[in-house]
């Protein structure tokens, strides 16, 4: 076991340098990178061939679990280094570390590919973010103000122009809603009406669960999701 070494932020093996160490799941060092095998056009990563004690050896890209600025990390001990192939007499090497010359173009196209979203951000991420603060407000103002949050349709995405927040109440949702609830189905949904019918509403999801005998880890899924607005 070596000691602990810092390995730097998590890199792409296109930027991988000559020499990188390439260390086993106990922390030994299997051997040291020679060359990168891959087909980057098509985002494609092969495996690497090491220079290890025991000569050039071929890793293959399944076996990498990490690669970072300083070091590869793999799933084997650095004592499999010896039963690893040799890399293949004939192979077509992509990315050759034992010339000072990089793919640049291919590695500006990772660059603008993977890390575009640092600099202009990702969709997906900020619609997240919009959609918890808008679930966020809304709970808040249900907690606040649960008259003004029915009026404004809070938990109510089934009528138009409702600002429902991204959550369902329980109270006043119709069951084609309340079915789309996570672990829910129709079934149930119209349980949920009936029983909220006959009891004239729930008071809170404590209160929910215990009527309708749910198990506690499918009340707890709901916390965020639901609001009990006044009938």
């Amino acid at each position: 076991m070596v000691a602990w070494m810092d390995e730097g932020l998590p890199n792409s093996y296109l930027l991988l340098a000559k020499a990188t160490p390439v260390f086993g799941s106990e922390g030994g060092v299997l051997g040291k990178v020679k060359e990168v095998l891959c087909v980057p056009s098509e985002d494609i990563f092969e495996g690497l061939v090491l220079a290890t004690a025991y000569g050039d050896r071929f890793l293959a890209a399944e076996l990498v679990t990490a690669i970072h600025e300083r070091g590869v990390d793999v799933g084997i001990p650095a004592a499999g280094a010896c039963e690893l192939p040799p890399p293949a007499p004939h192979r077509s090497i992509k990315y050759d570390l034992e010339t000072d010359e990089r793919p640049w173009v291919e590695v500006m196209h990772w660059l603008r590919d993977h890390l575009a979203h640092l600099i202009h951000g990702d969709a997906r991420l900020d619609g997240a973010r919009e959609r918890l603060e808008q679930r966020e407000k809304a709970l808040e103002l249900a907690r606040e103000n649960p008259r003004l949050a029915l009026e404004a349709g809070v938990g109510r995405p089934d009528l138009p122009g409702a600002y429902d927040g991204g959550l369902i109440d329980l109270n006043h949702a119709p069951t084609e809603v309340i079915a789309c609830l996570p672990t829910f189905n129709a079934e149930l949904a119209d349980r949920v009406v009936a029983t909220r019918e006959r009891v004239d509403g729930f008071a809170s999801l404590e209160d929910f669960g215990t009527v309708l005998d749910l198990p506690g880890d499918q009340v707890e899924h709901l916390r965020d999701r639901v609001v009990f607005l006044p009938r």
